[in-house]
């Protein structure tokens, strides 16, 4: 199944309530949204529930509500739901939205942790294992065949395959919104252009809320590197909705996808998650038809 796009993409609603399309029968991809960024540096990878919330009396004044529920995600495989309002995690009072971010994010993927929520009148206790972005990533593409989805380069509208054979690709996807985004990209061009192998790096993103392409042209003039449009039900059956990552993966040359990589821009292992892209693209580059 192709996911194909106009020249022009228009704006198809906000991001954090959009469905996820299921590609080529691979599994549907966790989205999550994160209303607040912590303001201190982060690691790019940390544990993840995979749930879109809102503060029923506003931002930052809890309750915490689930708004939406990750397909494959470890929320779902608890058993959340929509209008599930949160209690505690590990008997910890989640208070507000915000606390339960702070609460994950102190724990690590992989730990099983106990969730209490509120549902109706009823007092629900339910456990899950929590995963990183990368893992879900990891199970939706590492080892298939890159879904054939075109997209468009910005600069000419041209439109462009993501599994050229016979190349290495790198390709980032980000939110408009992540403004140090554009930013990762100039260290992994300086990498790939070193390379004695062919490589190309493209930057990936949706339209903008307005439909308006040309607000994109800041971003693109910031890039060191070709930046596509995809509509937005392709981005996010390649991303994870989120505003302070950029979710790299390395198409071999054979059209395989061999690595998925969450980068903050900010993050304090930010070197050592360049380094490990990059490990993974000299090895993609090796593998021949």
């Amino acid at each position: 199944m192709e996911s194909k796009i106009s020249p022009y993409p228009t704006w198809q609603g906000p991001p954090r309530f959009a469905s996820v399309r299921v590609v080529r029968g691979l599994a549907g991809l966790a989205v999550v949204v994160s209303f607040v960024a912590p303001a201190a540096a982060k690691p790019s990878n940390p544990a993840f529930l995979g749930v879109g919330m809102s503060d029923l009396g506003g931002r930052g004044s809890g309750p915490c509500q689930i708004d939406m529920v990750t397909p494959g995600s470890p929320a779902s495989e608890a058993g959340l739901r929509v209008r599930d309002v949160f209690v505690a995690l590990d008997a910890q009072p989640i208070t507000t939205c915000d606390s339960l971010i702070t609460l994950i994010q102190a724990r690590e993927a992989g730990q099983l942790v106990k969730i209490d929520v509120r549902r109706d009148a009823q007092l629900i206790s339910l456990k899950t294992q929590l995963l990183s972005r990368a893992e879900l990533l990891r199970r939706r593409f590492v080892g298939q065949v890159m879904p054939a989805a075109s997209v468009v380069r910005f600069d000419d509208r041209s439109e462009t395959d993501l599994d050229a054979r016979g190349k290495t690709t790198i390709v980032g996807w980000f939110e408009p919104r992540c403004a140090g985004c554009p930013g990762s990209f100039g260290a992994i061009d300086r990498w790939a252009r070193k390379r004695n192998k062919p490589m190309r790096v493209f930057a990936a993103t949706r339209p903008p809320m307005s439909d308006n392409i040309d607000e994109l042209k800041p971003i693109a003039t910031a890039l060191d590197v070709p930046l596509l449009v995809a509509d937005t039900e392709t981005f996010q059956t390649f991303s994870i909705t989120d505003t302070d990552r950029v979710f790299f993966i390395v198409i071999d040359c054979r059209g395989i996808v061999s690595y998925v990589a969450p980068i903050a821009p900010d993050a304090d292992d930010v070197d050592a998650a360049l380094d490990e892209l990059y490990a993974a693209a000299e090895q993609a580059s090796r593998r021949m038809k």
